[in-house]
């Protein structure tokens, strides 16, 4: 865990306690939370324009894709079909019920932060801490099962006698969401660093996924990823909420 670039200029941990908007690198719980409720990979939303009341997102480009697959979306980080996808969630019950939908998958993968209700929430407008971030997306390679961040591994008497094991007495992972569902999420979002918007982060023969997240006016960088035995996030920003020189999640961070 790295906190800042400097203890001796600032003790405060940024990886622990602050909040800050994940960008893209939220939407693998839409995606999630869409396979969940009858989408798979393959199932096509067009890349469109949408408006929830007088919000209409945009794409990072500015431009429209036309039909796409969740896998094409997820690759090339599409805001539009996140939203889409959040609203066909919530079936009847509108947006507000798909985002209700995304906050409670996100809560079982371990993410505690306040996740205020707004349309934007489906593309990381919502804040979170680097470390919860990071513990979430390891129910991905985990086989669908959240896990419980801990730093200590055991716990020994003077004279050596064992006392606590993390392994033995440790909280045990939960099903969070089907293997099959972690599966497909992780094919998806292999994607995104073999062809995607993270193709920095690829790894000499070592299979490797994740997202990247690039906030407004480039505030934050994220690049949230994983192996089949380490998972890591990387945030870049600065601490006056000033924008950053343009950074976007897939260059530094994912590098």
């Amino acid at each position: 865990m790295v906190g800042g670039r400097d203890y001796g200029a600032s003790q405060f941990n940024r990886a622990a306690d602050a909040y800050r908007q994940p960008g893209s690198s939220f939407k693998p719980y839409v995606y999630t939370t869409a396979l969940l409720n009858g989408f798979k990979p393959t199932s096509i939303v067009v890349d469109g324009p949408v408006c929830i009341g007088n919000w209409c997102p945009q794409n990072y480009g500015h431009s429209y894709s036309g039909a796409v697959t969740l896998t094409q979306a997820i690759t090339h980080s599409i805001n539009v079909v996140a939203v889409k996808l959040s609203i066909a969630i919530g079936g009847k019950g509108g947006p507000k019920a798909g985002r209700a939908k995304i906050v409670e998958v996100a809560r079982r993968f371990g993410i505690k932060a306040p996740l205020i209700d707004t349309p934007s929430l489906p593309i990381g407008a919502d804040e979170v801490t680097v470390i919860e971030h990071s513990v979430a997306y390891a129910t991905f390679p985990n086989k669908g099962k959240a896990v419980t961040p801990h730093a200590v591994l055991e716990v020994r008497t003077g004279a050596g006698d064992l006392v606590w094991r993390w392994d033995r007495d440790g909280k045990k992972p939960t099903q969070a969401i089907p293997a099959s569902v972690a599966a497909d999420m992780a094919g998806m979002m292999s994607h995104v660093v073999s062809e995607g918007t993270a193709r920095r982060a690829a790894l000499d023969g070592i299979p490797a996924a994740g997202k990247t997240g690039t906030t407004s006016a480039y505030r934050d960088a994220w690049f949230v990823g994983y192996t089949g035995n380490f998972v890591c996030a990387v945030w870049y920003g600065n601490d006056d909420y000033s924008p950053t020189n343009r950074m976007t999640g897939g260059s530094l961070p994912a590098q």
